[in-house]
Protein backbone atom coordinates (compact mmCIF):
# COMPACT_ATOMS: atom_id res chain seq x y z
CA UNK A 1 0.00 0.00 0.00
CA UNK A 2 1.17 3.65 -0.86
CA UNK A 3 1.98 6.20 2.18
CA UNK A 4 -0.82 9.16 1.53
CA UNK A 5 0.22 11.53 4.71
CA UNK A 6 0.60 11.16 8.44
CA UNK A 7 -2.52 12.23 10.54
CA UNK A 8 -2.38 14.62 13.35
CA UNK A 9 -4.36 12.61 15.83
CA UNK A 10 -5.62 9.00 15.88
CA UNK A 11 -8.53 8.13 13.43
CA UNK A 12 -11.60 7.32 14.23
CA UNK A 13 -13.39 7.27 10.77
CA UNK A 14 -13.11 7.79 7.17
CA UNK A 15 -16.14 9.04 5.00
CA UNK A 16 -16.79 10.44 1.23
CA UNK A 17 -18.17 12.80 -0.36
CA UNK A 18 -17.98 14.56 -4.24
CA UNK A 19 -14.49 12.61 -4.44
CA UNK A 20 -13.02 14.08 -1.24
CA UNK A 21 -12.04 11.84 1.43
CA UNK A 22 -12.93 13.08 4.78
CA UNK A 23 -11.87 11.95 8.26
CA UNK A 24 -13.16 11.77 12.06
CA UNK A 25 -10.58 12.49 14.61
CA UNK A 26 -11.55 12.61 18.39
CA UNK A 27 -11.15 16.64 17.84
CA UNK A 28 -13.03 17.39 14.68
CA UNK A 29 -12.93 16.28 10.90
CA UNK A 30 -10.85 16.82 8.45
CA UNK A 31 -10.87 16.89 4.17
CA UNK A 32 -7.80 15.12 2.87
CA UNK A 33 -6.52 17.77 -0.45
CA UNK A 34 -3.52 17.33 -2.54
CA UNK A 35 -2.01 15.10 0.52
CA UNK A 36 -3.11 17.54 3.31
CA UNK A 37 -5.09 17.14 5.58
CA UNK A 38 -7.33 20.56 6.57
CA UNK A 39 -9.56 20.71 9.06
CA UNK A 40 -13.69 21.62 8.32
CA UNK A 41 -14.88 21.24 12.41
CA UNK A 42 -13.01 21.28 15.50
CA UNK A 43 -14.89 19.50 18.86
CA UNK A 44 -15.18 17.11 20.34
CA UNK A 45 -17.00 14.42 18.39
CA UNK A 46 -17.92 10.93 19.68
CA UNK A 47 -19.03 9.50 16.04
CA UNK A 48 -20.27 10.95 12.47
CA UNK A 49 -21.32 9.43 9.46
CA UNK A 50 -22.27 11.07 5.67
CA UNK A 51 -26.22 11.61 5.40
CA UNK A 52 -27.92 12.32 2.23
CA UNK A 53 -26.83 15.34 0.04
CA UNK A 54 -23.28 15.83 0.91
CA UNK A 55 -24.35 16.44 4.65
CA UNK A 56 -22.50 15.14 8.07
CA UNK A 57 -23.94 14.53 11.16
CA UNK A 58 -21.85 13.87 14.30
CA UNK A 59 -22.50 13.96 18.27
CA UNK A 60 -21.16 15.96 20.89
CA UNK A 61 -21.85 15.14 24.17
CA UNK A 62 -25.67 15.03 24.38
CA UNK A 63 -26.05 17.24 20.77
CA UNK A 64 -26.31 16.16 17.30
CA UNK A 65 -24.70 18.58 15.30
CA UNK A 66 -24.73 18.94 11.18
CA UNK A 67 -23.06 20.71 8.45
CA UNK A 68 -23.85 20.79 4.61
CA UNK A 69 -20.78 20.66 2.61
CA UNK A 70 -22.68 20.67 -0.15
CA UNK A 71 -23.50 24.24 -0.11
CA UNK A 72 -20.84 25.84 2.49
CA UNK A 73 -23.06 25.80 5.01
CA UNK A 74 -22.08 26.66 8.98
CA UNK A 75 -22.49 23.68 11.63
CA UNK A 76 -26.00 23.58 13.27
CA UNK A 77 -27.38 21.92 16.01
CA UNK A 78 -30.30 19.63 15.02
CA UNK A 79 -30.77 17.85 18.61
CA UNK A 80 -34.09 19.51 19.16
CA UNK A 81 -35.98 17.82 15.90
CA UNK A 82 -34.74 14.05 16.95
CA UNK A 83 -36.88 13.61 20.37
CA UNK A 84 -33.94 13.63 22.88
CA UNK A 85 -30.24 13.41 23.09
CA UNK A 86 -27.40 10.75 22.29
CA UNK A 87 -26.74 8.58 24.51
CA UNK A 88 -25.23 5.30 25.03
CA UNK A 89 -22.10 5.11 22.64
CA UNK A 90 -23.75 8.74 21.04
CA UNK A 91 -23.34 6.56 17.41
CA UNK A 92 -25.27 8.13 14.32
CA UNK A 93 -25.71 5.91 11.57
CA UNK A 94 -27.19 6.38 7.83
CA UNK A 95 -30.11 3.45 7.08
CA UNK A 96 -29.76 2.42 3.27
CA UNK A 97 -32.91 4.64 2.42
CA UNK A 98 -31.13 7.78 3.63
CA UNK A 99 -32.19 8.00 7.37
CA UNK A 100 -30.45 9.22 9.64
CA UNK A 101 -30.72 7.52 13.09
CA UNK A 102 -29.19 9.03 16.54
CA UNK A 103 -28.79 6.46 19.51
CA UNK A 104 -31.07 7.51 22.29
CA UNK A 105 -33.46 9.65 20.25
CA UNK A 106 -37.00 8.79 19.65
CA UNK A 107 -36.91 10.24 16.01
CA UNK A 108 -34.99 9.66 12.78
CA UNK A 109 -35.24 12.11 10.13
CA UNK A 110 -36.01 10.81 6.63
CA UNK A 111 -35.24 10.74 3.23
CA UNK A 112 -37.43 13.64 2.54
CA UNK A 113 -37.16 15.91 5.19
CA UNK A 114 -39.68 14.48 8.05
CA UNK A 115 -39.50 12.58 11.03
CA UNK A 116 -40.57 9.36 12.05
CA UNK A 117 -40.72 7.29 14.89
CA UNK A 118 -37.68 4.88 15.70
CA UNK A 119 -38.71 1.32 16.50
CA UNK A 120 -38.89 0.19 19.97
CA UNK A 121 -36.35 -1.77 21.80
CA UNK A 122 -37.35 -4.22 24.62
CA UNK A 123 -33.97 -4.43 25.78
CA UNK A 124 -32.66 -1.24 26.51
CA UNK A 125 -33.91 2.23 27.80
CA UNK A 126 -31.70 3.43 24.88
CA UNK A 127 -32.66 3.31 21.57
CA UNK A 128 -30.00 1.61 19.03
CA UNK A 129 -29.49 2.81 15.93
CA UNK A 130 -29.08 0.29 12.71
CA UNK A 131 -25.03 -0.61 12.09
CA UNK A 132 -25.72 -2.51 9.14
CA UNK A 133 -28.33 -3.74 6.77
CA UNK A 134 -28.91 -7.01 5.05
CA UNK A 135 -29.56 -7.51 1.05
CA UNK A 136 -32.81 -9.28 2.88
CA UNK A 137 -34.18 -5.84 4.06
CA UNK A 138 -33.25 -6.54 7.63
CA UNK A 139 -31.31 -4.25 10.22
CA UNK A 140 -28.96 -5.21 12.62
CA UNK A 141 -27.73 -3.81 15.59
CA UNK A 142 -25.75 -3.89 19.24
CA UNK A 143 -27.19 -3.14 22.31
CA UNK A 144 -25.12 -2.48 25.72
CA UNK A 145 -25.16 -4.38 28.90
CA UNK A 146 -23.18 -4.33 31.90
CA UNK A 147 -21.36 -7.91 30.77
CA UNK A 148 -21.31 -6.80 27.20
CA UNK A 149 -23.75 -6.60 23.71
CA UNK A 150 -25.82 -8.10 22.86
CA UNK A 151 -27.08 -8.79 18.92
CA UNK A 152 -31.15 -7.53 17.81
CA UNK A 153 -31.94 -7.26 14.72
CA UNK A 154 -34.94 -5.24 13.30
CA UNK A 155 -36.65 -7.83 10.59
CA UNK A 156 -38.06 -6.32 7.18
CA UNK A 157 -41.49 -8.12 7.79
CA UNK A 158 -41.34 -6.86 11.43
CA UNK A 159 -40.19 -3.26 11.20
CA UNK A 160 -41.63 -1.95 14.42
CA UNK A 161 -39.54 -3.58 17.31
CA UNK A 162 -36.02 -4.82 17.40
CA UNK A 163 -36.03 -8.48 17.91
CA UNK A 164 -32.95 -10.50 20.16
CA UNK A 165 -30.97 -13.17 18.15
CA UNK A 166 -30.47 -14.86 21.54
CA UNK A 167 -26.58 -15.27 21.41
CA UNK A 168 -25.55 -14.94 24.38
CA UNK A 169 -24.02 -11.46 25.42
CA UNK A 170 -20.41 -10.88 24.37
CA UNK A 171 -17.55 -8.36 24.19
CA UNK A 172 -18.47 -7.69 20.17
CA UNK A 173 -17.28 -4.69 18.33
CA UNK A 174 -19.06 -4.79 14.74
CA UNK A 175 -21.75 -6.14 13.07
CA UNK A 176 -21.76 -5.68 9.71
CA UNK A 177 -22.97 -7.86 6.13
CA UNK A 178 -21.94 -8.17 2.82
CA UNK A 179 -23.46 -8.65 -0.58
CA UNK A 180 -23.95 -11.97 -0.74
CA UNK A 181 -26.56 -12.57 1.95
CA UNK A 182 -23.97 -13.49 5.48
CA UNK A 183 -23.79 -11.17 8.38
CA UNK A 184 -20.77 -11.50 10.23
CA UNK A 185 -20.12 -10.40 14.04
CA UNK A 186 -16.74 -9.91 15.38
CA UNK A 187 -14.81 -8.67 18.55
CA UNK A 188 -12.94 -10.40 21.16
CA UNK A 189 -15.69 -12.96 21.97
CA UNK A 190 -14.85 -14.47 18.52
CA UNK A 191 -15.98 -14.19 14.75
CA UNK A 192 -19.46 -14.92 14.40
CA UNK A 193 -20.90 -15.80 10.41
CA UNK A 194 -24.44 -15.90 9.97
CA UNK A 195 -26.49 -16.42 6.82
CA UNK A 196 -30.28 -15.94 6.86
CA UNK A 197 -31.65 -18.06 3.72
CA UNK A 198 -29.60 -20.67 5.92
CA UNK A 199 -30.89 -20.57 9.18
CA UNK A 200 -30.11 -23.91 9.88
CA UNK A 201 -26.60 -23.31 9.87
CA UNK A 202 -27.05 -21.42 12.92
CA UNK A 203 -24.28 -18.98 13.89
CA UNK A 204 -21.04 -20.05 13.10
CA UNK A 205 -17.34 -19.59 14.73
CA UNK A 206 -14.81 -19.06 12.38
CA UNK A 207 -11.94 -20.10 13.67
CA UNK A 208 -9.65 -20.95 10.68
CA UNK A 209 -7.05 -18.94 8.39
CA UNK A 210 -7.08 -16.14 9.93
CA UNK A 211 -4.14 -14.23 12.02
CA UNK A 212 -4.00 -15.11 15.88
CA UNK A 213 -4.64 -11.13 16.47
CA UNK A 214 -7.28 -8.79 17.32
CA UNK A 215 -10.30 -7.42 14.62
CA UNK A 216 -9.07 -4.05 14.79
CA UNK A 217 -11.36 -2.40 11.78
CA UNK A 218 -13.92 -3.84 9.35
CA UNK A 219 -15.94 -2.57 6.43
CA UNK A 220 -16.67 -3.29 2.50
CA UNK A 221 -14.21 -4.79 0.26
CA UNK A 222 -13.99 -3.39 -3.67
CA UNK A 223 -16.44 -6.27 -3.94
CA UNK A 224 -18.99 -5.54 -1.43
CA UNK A 225 -17.47 -8.78 0.99
CA UNK A 226 -16.26 -8.14 4.13
CA UNK A 227 -12.98 -6.36 5.18
CA UNK A 228 -11.19 -6.98 8.32
CA UNK A 229 -8.45 -5.30 9.32
CA UNK A 230 -5.92 -7.23 11.70
CA UNK A 231 -3.56 -5.93 14.13
CA UNK A 232 -1.12 -7.50 12.82
CA UNK A 233 -1.27 -5.19 9.97
CA UNK A 234 -3.04 -7.91 7.95
CA UNK A 235 -6.22 -6.91 5.85
CA UNK A 236 -8.09 -9.94 4.57
CA UNK A 237 -11.41 -10.25 2.20
CA UNK A 238 -13.77 -12.61 3.86
CA UNK A 239 -16.35 -15.04 2.04
CA UNK A 240 -17.41 -18.31 2.05
CA UNK A 241 -18.46 -21.05 0.15
CA UNK A 242 -21.86 -23.27 -0.76
CA UNK A 243 -21.10 -25.31 2.69
CA UNK A 244 -20.44 -22.40 4.76
CA UNK A 245 -16.54 -22.88 4.65
CA UNK A 246 -14.31 -19.66 4.60
CA UNK A 247 -12.98 -18.32 1.70
CA UNK A 248 -10.12 -15.55 2.24
CA UNK A 249 -8.31 -13.43 0.11
CA UNK A 250 -5.77 -11.30 0.98
CA UNK A 251 -5.90 -7.50 0.47
CA UNK A 252 -2.63 -5.96 1.83
CA UNK A 253 -0.19 -5.63 4.69
CA UNK A 254 0.05 -2.07 6.60
CA UNK A 255 3.28 -1.73 9.01
CA UNK A 256 0.81 -1.47 12.27
CA UNK A 257 -2.63 -1.52 13.72
CA UNK A 258 -5.37 -0.64 11.33
CA UNK A 259 -7.87 2.05 13.16
CA UNK A 260 -10.32 2.45 10.46
CA UNK A 261 -10.60 1.38 6.72
CA UNK A 262 -13.05 1.89 3.64
CA UNK A 263 -13.13 1.33 0.20
CA UNK A 264 -14.18 4.61 -1.95
CA UNK A 265 -16.45 4.84 -5.14
CA UNK A 266 -12.93 4.43 -7.42
CA UNK A 267 -12.35 1.00 -5.89
CA UNK A 268 -9.41 1.78 -4.09
CA UNK A 269 -8.78 0.86 -0.01
CA UNK A 270 -7.51 3.41 2.45
CA UNK A 271 -6.02 2.28 5.68
CA UNK A 272 -5.43 4.97 8.94
CA UNK A 273 -3.16 3.19 11.60
CA UNK A 274 -2.75 5.21 14.37
CA UNK A 275 -0.42 8.39 12.83
CA UNK A 276 -0.23 7.57 8.69
CA UNK A 277 -2.90 6.77 6.15
CA UNK A 278 -2.65 4.20 3.67
CA UNK A 279 -4.11 3.73 -0.13
CA UNK A 280 -3.58 0.84 -2.22
CA UNK A 281 -4.99 1.68 -5.82
CA UNK A 282 -7.95 -0.12 -7.55
CA UNK A 283 -7.15 -3.36 -10.17
CA UNK A 284 -6.68 -2.02 -13.90
CA UNK A 285 -9.92 -4.25 -14.46
CA UNK A 286 -11.65 -3.48 -11.29
CA UNK A 287 -15.65 -2.87 -12.12
CA UNK A 288 -14.99 0.92 -10.63
CA UNK A 289 -13.49 1.92 -13.49
CA UNK A 290 -16.57 1.66 -15.71
CA UNK A 291 -19.39 2.19 -12.81
CA UNK A 292 -19.94 3.79 -9.95
CA UNK A 293 -22.17 2.35 -6.89
CA UNK A 294 -24.51 4.83 -5.80
CA UNK A 295 -25.27 5.35 -1.87
CA UNK A 296 -28.67 4.89 -1.48
CA UNK A 297 -30.25 0.73 -1.71
CA UNK A 298 -33.66 -0.41 -2.58
CA UNK A 299 -35.78 -0.07 0.31
CA UNK A 300 -36.73 -3.49 1.60
CA UNK A 301 -33.89 -5.27 -0.11
CA UNK A 302 -32.60 -7.41 -3.03
CA UNK A 303 -35.37 -7.05 -5.44
CA UNK A 304 -36.14 -8.12 -9.21
CA UNK A 305 -38.29 -8.59 -11.78
CA UNK A 306 -38.72 -4.82 -12.34
CA UNK A 307 -38.62 -2.39 -14.34
CA UNK A 308 -37.40 1.88 -14.04
CA UNK A 309 -38.52 4.95 -15.81
CA UNK A 310 -37.92 8.63 -15.40
CA UNK A 311 -40.43 11.44 -14.61
CA UNK A 312 -39.88 14.92 -13.40
CA UNK A 313 -36.40 14.33 -13.03
CA UNK A 314 -36.31 10.96 -10.98
CA UNK A 315 -36.65 7.13 -11.80
CA UNK A 316 -39.74 5.17 -10.66
CA UNK A 317 -39.17 1.82 -9.68
CA UNK A 318 -43.03 0.02 -8.92
CA UNK A 319 -43.39 -3.57 -7.41
CA UNK A 320 -41.23 -6.68 -8.31
CA UNK A 321 -40.55 -9.34 -6.91
CA UNK A 322 -38.15 -9.99 -2.99
CA UNK A 323 -37.23 -13.35 -3.66
CA UNK A 324 -35.55 -13.68 0.00
CA UNK A 325 -37.06 -10.96 2.61
CA UNK A 326 -37.26 -10.50 5.96
CA UNK A 327 -36.16 -13.14 8.96
CA UNK A 328 -36.20 -15.90 8.04
CA UNK A 329 -36.82 -14.66 4.26
CA UNK A 330 -39.75 -15.86 2.51
CA UNK A 331 -41.03 -14.06 -1.26
CA UNK A 332 -43.11 -11.22 -1.46
CA UNK A 333 -45.00 -9.50 -4.39
CA UNK A 334 -43.93 -6.14 -3.64
CA UNK A 335 -46.48 -2.93 -3.43
CA UNK A 336 -44.31 -0.24 -2.97
CA UNK A 337 -43.67 2.61 -5.88
CA UNK A 338 -40.08 3.55 -5.26
CA UNK A 339 -38.59 7.19 -6.67
CA UNK A 340 -34.61 8.06 -6.77
CA UNK A 341 -33.66 11.25 -6.45
CA UNK A 342 -29.89 11.34 -7.89
CA UNK A 343 -29.44 14.29 -6.22
CA UNK A 344 -29.41 12.41 -2.63
CA UNK A 345 -28.60 9.31 -4.49
CA UNK A 346 -30.99 7.48 -2.32
CA UNK A 347 -34.35 5.81 -3.29
CA UNK A 348 -37.22 6.00 -1.03
CA UNK A 349 -40.70 4.77 -0.69
CA UNK A 350 -43.44 7.16 -2.36
CA UNK A 351 -46.55 5.34 -2.49
CA UNK A 352 -48.09 2.17 -2.54
CA UNK A 353 -49.90 0.57 -5.43
CA UNK A 354 -53.77 -0.75 -4.91
CA UNK A 355 -52.76 -4.39 -5.79
CA UNK A 356 -49.25 -5.73 -5.13
CA UNK A 357 -47.29 -7.22 -8.53
CA UNK A 358 -44.24 -8.25 -10.33
CA UNK A 359 -43.27 -8.30 -14.03
CA UNK A 360 -45.45 -5.18 -14.47
CA UNK A 361 -44.43 -2.47 -17.03
CA UNK A 362 -44.06 0.93 -15.94
CA UNK A 363 -44.30 4.03 -18.48
CA UNK A 364 -44.71 7.93 -18.41
CA UNK A 365 -46.89 9.90 -20.33
CA UNK A 366 -48.34 13.50 -19.70
CA UNK A 367 -45.82 13.90 -16.34
CA UNK A 368 -47.18 10.79 -14.40
CA UNK A 369 -46.17 7.19 -13.69
CA UNK A 370 -48.49 4.15 -15.37
CA UNK A 371 -48.11 0.76 -13.98
CA UNK A 372 -49.23 -1.51 -16.53
CA UNK A 373 -50.53 -5.32 -15.94
CA UNK A 374 -48.12 -7.36 -14.53
CA UNK A 375 -49.19 -10.12 -12.22
CA UNK A 376 -50.09 -10.57 -8.43
CA UNK A 377 -50.14 -13.75 -5.87
CA UNK A 378 -53.20 -15.17 -4.78
CA UNK A 379 -54.33 -17.65 -2.47
CA UNK A 380 -55.07 -20.61 -3.33
CA UNK A 381 -56.55 -24.14 -2.46
CA UNK A 382 -53.09 -25.71 -2.71
CA UNK A 383 -50.63 -22.56 -2.52
CA UNK A 384 -50.20 -19.46 -4.08
CA UNK A 385 -50.88 -18.77 -8.07
CA UNK A 386 -49.81 -16.45 -9.70
CA UNK A 387 -53.02 -13.82 -11.62
CA UNK A 388 -52.39 -11.66 -14.67
CA UNK A 389 -53.61 -8.42 -14.83
CA UNK A 390 -55.33 -6.01 -16.68
CA UNK A 391 -54.72 -2.96 -14.55
CA UNK A 392 -53.51 0.15 -15.27
CA UNK A 393 -52.85 2.43 -12.60
CA UNK A 394 -51.28 6.03 -12.63
CA UNK A 395 -49.53 8.11 -9.93
CA UNK A 396 -49.45 11.92 -10.39
CA UNK A 397 -45.74 12.54 -9.16
CA UNK A 398 -46.88 16.26 -7.90
CA UNK A 399 -50.16 15.72 -5.97
CA UNK A 400 -48.71 11.81 -4.38
CA UNK A 401 -52.49 10.88 -5.89
CA UNK A 402 -53.49 7.37 -7.63
CA UNK A 403 -56.10 6.86 -10.39
CA UNK A 404 -57.11 3.68 -12.66
CA UNK A 405 -56.23 3.97 -15.91
CA UNK A 406 -57.88 2.40 -18.98
CA UNK A 407 -57.55 -1.07 -18.44
CA UNK A 408 -55.70 -3.81 -20.88
CA UNK A 409 -57.35 -5.22 -23.81
CA UNK A 410 -55.25 -8.50 -22.77
CA UNK A 411 -54.03 -9.38 -19.51
CA UNK A 412 -50.20 -9.11 -19.53
CA UNK A 413 -47.09 -10.11 -17.34
CA UNK A 414 -43.83 -9.44 -18.17
CA UNK A 415 -44.52 -7.20 -21.64
CA UNK A 416 -42.24 -5.09 -22.47
CA UNK A 417 -43.78 -1.29 -22.19
CA UNK A 418 -42.22 1.61 -23.91
CA UNK A 419 -43.11 5.62 -24.66
CA UNK A 420 -42.72 6.92 -27.88
CA UNK A 421 -44.11 9.95 -29.52
CA UNK A 422 -46.87 10.49 -26.52
CA UNK A 423 -47.73 6.94 -26.88
CA UNK A 424 -47.33 3.86 -24.00
CA UNK A 425 -46.73 0.48 -25.93
CA UNK A 426 -47.27 -2.62 -24.29
CA UNK A 427 -45.85 -5.35 -26.39
CA UNK A 428 -45.74 -8.93 -26.11
CA UNK A 429 -45.32 -10.93 -22.59
CA UNK A 430 -47.47 -13.69 -21.11
CA UNK A 431 -50.98 -14.90 -20.12
CA UNK A 432 -49.82 -16.76 -17.16
CA UNK A 433 -46.11 -16.91 -15.81
CA UNK A 434 -45.93 -20.76 -17.44
CA UNK A 435 -47.49 -19.46 -20.64
CA UNK A 436 -48.48 -19.13 -22.98
CA UNK A 437 -46.47 -16.03 -24.50
CA UNK A 438 -47.96 -13.39 -26.19
CA UNK A 439 -47.71 -11.82 -29.93
CA UNK A 440 -49.98 -9.28 -29.71
CA UNK A 441 -49.21 -5.56 -28.80
CA UNK A 442 -51.15 -2.58 -27.93
CA UNK A 443 -51.17 1.57 -27.68
CA UNK A 444 -52.67 4.33 -26.03
CA UNK A 445 -52.27 8.10 -25.94
CA UNK A 446 -52.79 11.10 -24.12
CA UNK A 447 -56.79 11.25 -23.87
CA UNK A 448 -57.79 7.79 -24.74
CA UNK A 449 -59.53 5.61 -23.01
CA UNK A 450 -59.01 2.60 -24.99
CA UNK A 451 -56.06 0.70 -25.77
CA UNK A 452 -55.34 0.34 -29.55
CA UNK A 453 -54.18 -3.33 -31.68
CA UNK A 454 -50.57 -2.53 -33.28
CA UNK A 455 -49.67 -4.94 -35.46
CA UNK A 456 -48.37 -8.16 -33.69
CA UNK A 457 -45.04 -9.19 -32.95
CA UNK A 458 -42.81 -11.43 -35.48
CA UNK A 459 -43.46 -14.34 -33.12
CA UNK A 460 -44.56 -14.57 -29.01
CA UNK A 461 -41.72 -13.36 -26.68
CA UNK A 462 -41.16 -12.34 -23.45
CA UNK A 463 -38.26 -12.47 -20.72
CA UNK A 464 -36.40 -9.20 -21.77
CA UNK A 465 -36.19 -5.76 -21.42
CA UNK A 466 -37.05 -2.88 -24.04
CA UNK A 467 -35.83 0.49 -25.26
CA UNK A 468 -36.96 3.40 -27.72
CA UNK A 469 -34.50 4.93 -30.45
CA UNK A 470 -34.90 7.12 -32.83
CA UNK A 471 -38.98 6.26 -32.82
CA UNK A 472 -38.06 2.79 -32.66
CA UNK A 473 -39.10 0.29 -30.48
CA UNK A 474 -36.52 -2.25 -29.33
CA UNK A 475 -37.83 -5.73 -27.37
CA UNK A 476 -35.13 -7.64 -26.14
CA UNK A 477 -35.34 -11.58 -25.27
CA UNK A 478 -34.34 -14.56 -24.81
CA UNK A 479 -35.82 -15.60 -27.90
CA UNK A 480 -33.56 -12.32 -29.81
CA UNK A 481 -34.05 -8.50 -30.88
CA UNK A 482 -37.18 -7.15 -32.63
CA UNK A 483 -37.39 -3.28 -33.50
CA UNK A 484 -41.01 -1.89 -34.22
CA UNK A 485 -40.82 1.59 -36.43
CA UNK A 486 -43.83 3.67 -34.76
CA UNK A 487 -44.04 5.58 -37.71
CA UNK A 488 -44.60 2.93 -40.46
CA UNK A 489 -46.13 0.66 -37.42
CA UNK A 490 -44.16 -2.23 -38.97
CA UNK A 491 -41.61 -4.81 -37.21
CA UNK A 492 -38.29 -4.58 -38.77
CA UNK A 493 -37.44 -8.17 -40.96
CA UNK A 494 -34.32 -9.81 -40.97
CA UNK A 495 -32.60 -7.94 -37.51
CA UNK A 496 -28.97 -8.49 -37.41
CA UNK A 497 -28.72 -10.14 -33.59
CA UNK A 498 -25.49 -10.50 -31.40
CA UNK A 499 -25.95 -14.26 -30.77
CA UNK A 500 -27.30 -15.83 -27.88
CA UNK A 501 -29.52 -13.87 -24.93
CA UNK A 502 -29.71 -15.34 -21.32
CA UNK A 503 -33.12 -14.81 -19.48
CA UNK A 504 -33.70 -11.83 -18.15
CA UNK A 505 -31.35 -9.10 -19.91
CA UNK A 506 -31.76 -5.46 -19.64
CA UNK A 507 -31.37 -3.14 -22.39
CA UNK A 508 -30.95 0.85 -22.70
CA UNK A 509 -31.17 3.06 -25.65
CA UNK A 510 -27.83 4.75 -24.59
CA UNK A 511 -25.19 7.11 -26.51
CA UNK A 512 -26.93 6.76 -30.33
CA UNK A 513 -27.12 2.84 -29.31
CA UNK A 514 -29.19 -0.33 -28.41
CA UNK A 515 -27.54 -1.60 -25.15
CA UNK A 516 -28.28 -5.26 -24.24
CA UNK A 517 -27.00 -5.87 -20.87
CA UNK A 518 -26.40 -9.04 -18.83
CA UNK A 519 -28.92 -11.51 -19.11
CA UNK A 520 -28.85 -15.14 -17.11
CA UNK A 521 -25.23 -15.59 -15.78
CA UNK A 522 -23.90 -13.22 -18.15
CA UNK A 523 -21.67 -9.79 -17.44
CA UNK A 524 -21.64 -9.31 -21.23
CA UNK A 525 -23.08 -5.81 -22.76
CA UNK A 526 -23.32 -5.60 -26.25
CA UNK A 527 -24.36 -2.52 -28.41
CA UNK A 528 -25.91 -1.90 -31.23
CA UNK A 529 -25.48 0.94 -34.01
CA UNK A 530 -28.68 1.35 -36.05
CA UNK A 531 -26.46 3.30 -38.42
CA UNK A 532 -24.62 0.57 -39.30
CA UNK A 533 -26.71 -2.33 -38.25
CA UNK A 534 -23.74 -3.89 -36.56
CA UNK A 535 -22.89 -4.78 -32.59
CA UNK A 536 -19.77 -4.20 -30.81
CA UNK A 537 -18.50 -5.31 -27.44
CA UNK A 538 -19.26 -2.55 -24.45
CA UNK A 539 -17.80 -3.12 -21.07
CA UNK A 540 -19.01 -5.78 -18.15
CA UNK A 541 -21.10 -5.39 -15.79
CA UNK A 542 -20.06 -4.76 -12.11
CA UNK A 543 -21.47 -8.58 -11.47
CA UNK A 544 -23.96 -10.87 -13.52
CA UNK A 545 -27.10 -9.35 -13.45
CA UNK A 546 -30.71 -10.42 -15.02
CA UNK A 547 -34.34 -9.36 -14.35
CA UNK A 548 -33.37 -5.72 -13.28
CA UNK A 549 -34.08 -2.52 -14.67
CA UNK A 550 -32.18 -0.31 -16.60
CA UNK A 551 -33.01 3.34 -17.99
CA UNK A 552 -31.19 6.17 -18.81
CA UNK A 553 -31.43 9.75 -16.78
CA UNK A 554 -29.92 13.16 -17.49
CA UNK A 555 -27.74 11.19 -20.04
CA UNK A 556 -26.43 8.66 -17.34
CA UNK A 557 -27.01 4.99 -17.70
CA UNK A 558 -28.87 3.23 -14.21
CA UNK A 559 -28.61 -0.51 -13.79
CA UNK A 560 -31.07 -0.75 -10.93
CA UNK A 561 -31.42 -4.59 -9.03
CA UNK A 562 -31.86 -7.94 -10.11
CA UNK A 563 -30.87 -11.33 -9.38
CA UNK A 564 -27.91 -13.38 -10.32
CA UNK A 565 -26.62 -16.74 -9.71
CA UNK A 566 -23.62 -17.40 -7.70
CA UNK A 567 -21.23 -20.10 -8.72
CA UNK A 568 -19.24 -19.85 -5.19
CA UNK A 569 -22.80 -19.78 -3.01
CA UNK A 570 -24.59 -22.34 -5.27
CA UNK A 571 -27.51 -20.27 -5.14
CA UNK A 572 -29.46 -17.39 -6.65
CA UNK A 573 -28.91 -13.82 -5.13
CA UNK A 574 -31.12 -10.68 -4.76
CA UNK A 575 -29.40 -7.50 -5.28
CA UNK A 576 -30.42 -3.88 -3.83
CA UNK A 577 -27.74 -1.89 -5.36
CA UNK A 578 -27.44 0.93 -8.09
CA UNK A 579 -25.15 1.60 -10.28
CA UNK A 580 -24.06 4.46 -13.02
CA UNK A 581 -21.71 3.87 -15.94
CA UNK A 582 -18.93 6.61 -15.81
CA UNK A 583 -19.47 6.91 -19.85
CA UNK A 584 -15.17 6.92 -19.78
Amino acid sequence: MELITRLPEVPHAIMEWDDRLIIQFGDGFATLLDGIINYDVRGDINCSVMGPRGCIYWTEAEQLFCIDLKNGGCAQDVTANFSGHPSGRKSVQCSPDGSIWVEGCRTRKLLNGTFGPVPECTFSGVPPVPLSADIYGNLWSLVDFECGRKVVVLPANQPHSWQDVWLPIGDWKHVIADSVGFVWLLGPSGLLKFCPRRTDWGWRQVNEDFPDSMVMAVGLSPNDLIMVCFSSGELLELDNDEDGNPVVDSIATIPGEGFCIHTDRNGAVWVATRDTLYRRDSESDAWQRNWEKKWGRLPGGGNHDIFSIECQKKLYVAGGWAGEWGLPPTARVCDELLAYDSDSEYWEIVGRMFVPRRYNGIAEMDGCVWVIGGETRIMERDGEEGQVLYLVDIYDPMSGAWSAGPSLNVARTDPFVMSCNGRIYAIGGAAHNSGPVLDSVESIGPGEVVWRFETPLPEPTRQGHGCVLNDVLYCVSTDGVYAYDTQQRCWEENFPQPGDIGQGPLAAAFCGEVWVIGGYESQLIRCYNPLTRSWRSGPDLPTQQSWGAAVVMEGRLFVIGGAHYSNRHKCVIFDDRTYVFRDT
